[in-house]
This record gives C-alpha cells, structure tokens and sequence, in this order.
C-alpha cells in the first residue's frame, strides 16, 4: 500500500449485502507467534499461529463493528479505530469469569459478518477489553447481562481472513 497514486474508483454493487456480526473468535495476540501472507488484494490467504481462538456467540443484532479513520493533514498520520461491541444476556459466573480474563489480555479477533465475511481485528497491535458494563436491569424487560466493548489502533483498516485461511486456525467452542 506503499503506492500513494490513485489507481481505481469503487464501482456500484447490487444491493445484495446484510449488515451485522454473525459471530466472534478471540484469541490471545501473540507478536511473534502469528505470520500471515497475503493474495493481490491484501487478503490474508494464510496464517500460520499457534493460538487458540474462542467462539464467541451471541443473539442476533446484538453485535456491532466499526472503523473509524482518524487522518491528520497537519501531521501527515492515518490511523483505524477498530470498535467490537458485543451484548451477551444473563449474567452468570462463566460469562463474569470470562470478561475478567479478557480485560487482562492483549487480543487478536476475528469478526464474521452477517455476510460470512471474517475481518481480523488487532492485527498488527493487538486490540485491548476498553469498555464493559454488567447489570441486572430494572424493569422486566430489562437487559440482565454484560455490554463489552474491544477497540484495536491499526495502522490500516483490517484485513479481510480468506475462509480458507480461517480454516487451518483452532477454533475451540
């Protein structure tokens, strides 16, 4: 991406796409454990990691991504904001055991879209637990559970994973 010359404009799709997260796998980020190639579009083809990434589920619409560029003319810096927020009903031990052992970790994530597209959060800095909240609730219809949110700094937006390469990677439940 080291070519600062603009080659190509973004064409008109069908409409044919549907927002959201599907589902979440977060492994603990590991600088020099993890190598990744990459195809002619900056997809990552394959990865070679001996980390174990964790299937995180939730019911659907209760997951946001987003990036957020954040450019600076002045200085002349980008920088991408990766922002997981994630609702998980029902508080338990399990679900507050494991929160505790993600505010702790540095993180690798992969975020799959409602699409089937998997997009790899944290890749070169790892993304960090930076918000969570825990509650009963009020009413009756109330949530009765946990709101967390990762956030990632990346120098670029993420990469989209090939589903061949999220293939090779241990994904345990």
């Amino acid at each position: 991406m080291a070519n600062c010359v603009l080659t190509e404009g973004i064409p008109l799709q069908c409409v044919e796409s549907t927002g959201g997260v599907k589902t979440v796998y977060i492994g603990a980020y590991n600088e020099t454990g993890t190598t990744f190639t990459y195809d002619a579009s900056e997809v990552i083809d394959t990865v070679t990691s001996s980390e174990t990434f964790y299937t995180y589920k939730f019911r659907p619409q209760t997951a946001s991504y987003d990036e957020a560029g954040n450019h600076s003319l002045e200085n002349g810096t980008n920088f991408w904001t990766q922002t997981l927020a994630m609702i998980f009903h029902k508080m338990d031990a399990d679900k507050r055991n494991n929160i505790l052992l993600l505010a702790g970790a540095d993180l690798h994530v992969i975020v799959e879209t409602q699409n089937g597209v998997y997009w790899w959060v944290g890749l070169k800095n790892g993304a960090n637990l930076t918000a969570s909240t825990a509650g009963a609730g009020k009413a009756y219809g109330d949530l009765n559970g946990y709101n967390i949110t990762i956030t990632g700094s990346e120098p670029l937006l993420a990469n989209e994973l090939s589903s061949t390469a999220f293939g090779t990677l241990t994904i345990a439940a």
